[in-house]
């Protein structure tokens, strides 16, 4: 799979029930990754929310984890986005959220119940994003 497949992987999602775990706005990214790359990104695990949420606190946050598999799997912090790469956001309704960058400067990320969402991210929003070539 290529960056010319992220239009297709984001048509598969855009009706699928978002599944803590499987498809929620971390583990859909890091499918993403490893479509992409043809690598395993060794995640935590989990199954729920609350699991999820455990996970984010034990870290200190959204990104902190990121930061600790993304390091791991040799993937750093890219200063200018391209569609494709991916990051972490800082939303009012959902606090921390991983997503991927679109062209255009937008934002695609999971959320309950189905589909993906998208926004045009103020640069102040964005915490982190990394180059996933």
């Amino acid at each position: 799979m290529t960056i010319a497949d992220l239009k297709p992987y984001l048509d598969a999602a855009a009706d699928q029930p978002m599944v803590w775990g499987e498809s929620d706005c971390t583990m859909w990214v890091a499918r993403w990754i490893e479509l992409v790359r043809g690598e395993r990104l060794h995640m935590p695990q989990w199954k729920s929310r609350d699991e999820a949420h455990a996970l984010i606190a034990a870290a200190g946050s959204l990104l902190s984890l990121w930061d600790d598999v993304l390091a791991r799997a040799g993937i750093f912090e890219t200063g200018q986005t391209e569609a494709g790469d991916i990051g972490v956001i800082l939303t009012h309704q959902y606090g921390q959220c991983g997503g991927i960058f679109l062209d255009g400067g937008y934002f695609a990320w999971r959320a309950e119940p189905a589909g993906y969402r998208m926004l045009h991210p103020r640069a102040r929003t964005i915490l982190k994003a990394w180059s996933i070539r």
